[in-house]
């Protein structure tokens, strides 16, 4: 018997039953479209899931507020005119009344000048401060930071020789040094002078009635004078 030809196989692909992966997200696209247009959402849940984004995307909610652009002007009041009262505004009083009045000591004409025994200020014949003299001169520096004025300085004895001359320079010079650069005080304040503005027989006087003993003749001094204003103004 003759065989029957045997047909010819096709080409191999996919079943005509098979869908691709496309066709999927094509259908499932239309799924969710058809979804969306026939459903309808109640206004609660509307609020409910703009609380959620809100919260989950940090989104603030505003509000809009109506008010007008221009701002309500105050409505002016007359002032009536007293009869009586004061010939200066209150301003101009104001000022008067708050300036501060310039601090003077009791005795101030009187206490202008500060002398000291130079033996309680430095140490032998030198021009090193002695540990008694820097508390005199802190306790001086506090007083001229209330009272500024200018300064003289001065420290002298009664030899008039050249060579007390140039120790008094010196040490009127280390008082000035002192004075600005260990108390801060303004450099410009102090001066340096050879001679005193006060002789020794006065000072003699005030040793006298002060009670205090005179040892030498040629006892050395240290001055401090505060010039009034109207001398250096």
């Amino acid at each position: 018997m003759a065989r029957k030809p045997q047909a010819e196989e096709g080409d191999p692909g996919a079943p005509e039953w098979m869908v691709t992966f496309s066709d999927c997200m094509t259908l499932l696209l239309t799924f969710f479209v058809l979804m969306l247009s026939f459903s309808s959402f109640d206004e609660k849940v509307i609020v409910k899931w703009n609380s959620i984004f809100a919260k989950r995307f940090s989104l603030n909610q505003t509000t809009f507020i109506d008010r007008d652009s221009v701002v309500a002007s105050e409505a002016f009041k007359e002032v009536e005119d007293y009869q009586k009262g004061s010939e200066k505004p209150t301003l101009a009083t104001g000022r008067e009344n708050n300036l501060v009045k310039e601090a003077k000591t009791p005795n101030y004409n009187d206490r202008k000048v500060f002398i000291i025994s130079s033996d309680k200020v430095f140490y032998g014949n030198g021009t090193v401060i002695s540990i008694t003299g820097r508390k005199i001169l802190a306790d001086l520096a506090s007083f001229l930071r209330e009272m500024p004025a200018r300064i003289v300085v001065s420290e002298n004895g009664n030899n008039g020789m050249e060579e007390d001359k140039n120790l008094g320079m010196n040490r009127a010079w280390t008082i000035v040094e002192y004075m600005t650069k260990t108390q801060s005080l303004d450099k410009q304040m102090f001066s340096i002078s050879i001679g005193g503005t006060v002789s020794k027989n006065e000072i003699r006087e005030n040793e006298l009635n002060a009670k205090q003993d005179l040892t030498s003749k040629d006892k050395r001094m240290l001055e401090i004078v505060l010039l009034e204003r109207s001398i250096y103004n």
